[in-house]
C-alpha cells in the first residue's frame, strides 16, 4: 500500500482575504493620520503668517502712527487687496497667501481695519476659515473684542477662523 500525501503549498483564499482586509485596514488608518497633520501643518502655518503680518502692521503703526484705514480701501483679502499690499510691503517679504492655494475661495487672510465693536472700533486680522474647527479662536475673539456684539462683516469662516486683534483703529 502506498499511501498519497499532498503537500500543502501557498495560502488559502480565506488567509489571502484576512490579509488584504488587514493591508486595506492599515492603510485607511495612515491616510487619515496624514490627512490630519497636513491639515493641522496647514492651520500652524495660517497663525504664523497671521503673526508676521500683524508684525508687519505694528511696524506700519510706529512710522505712520494709525493702522491702515477700511476707508481708504485697505480691508479685505490680503493677497488681492492691491491698497493693503502697496501700504504693508515695505513692512513684510514674501506673499500674502494662504497654504490651501491662490484662488481659494474658502481660505484666505483677512485685514478689517474697522471693526466696530461698541463705541470702539479695532484693526483685526483673521485666517477667514481653518481646516479644523478646534484650532480656531473664534469665541475667544467674540468674547475679549466685545462681548459677543461682531459687525458681521468679513465672518464668513463661521467658528473655522483664527483672529487677532491688533489694536485700536482709526477706521
Amino acid at each position: 500500500m502506498t499511501s498519497i500525501r499532498r503537500k500543502t503549498q501557498g495560502f488559502t483564499i480565506i488567509e489571502l482575504l484576512v490579509v488584504v482586509a488587514l493591508l486595506g485596514i492599515l492603510s485607511s488608518i495612515v491616510l487619515i493620520l496624514l490627512t490630519d497633520a497636513r491639515l493641522d501643518a496647514r492651520d500652524k502655518r495660517r497663525i504664523a503668517d497671521l503673526e508676521q503680518i500683524q508684525k508687519a502692521l505694528e511696524l506700519y503703526v510706529t512710522e505712520h502712527q494709525v493702522y491702515p484705514k477700511e476707508s481708504e480701501g485697505a480691508s479685505g483679502n490680503t493677497a488681492t487687496n492691491t491698497v493693503f499690499r502697496s501700504l504693508i510691503d515695505p513692512y513684510i517679504s514674501g506673499e500674502l497667501n494662504d497654504p490651501a492655494g491662490i484662488g481659494n475661495d474658502t481660505f484666505y487672510y483677512v485685514y478689517d481695519g474697522a471693526h466696530v465693536c461698541g463705541n470702539r472700533t479695532y484693526a483685526v486680522l483673521f485666517a477667514r476659515q481653518m481646516d479644523k474647527p478646534e484650532n480656531s479662536n473664534y469665541d475667544q475673539f467674540f468674547t475679549a473684542t466685545c462681548g459677543g456684539v461682531l459687525d458681521g462683516e468679513w465672518r464668513g469662516g463661521g467658528e473655522e477662523s483664527y483672529n487677532i486683534i491688533i489694536g485700536l483703529s482709526g477706521g
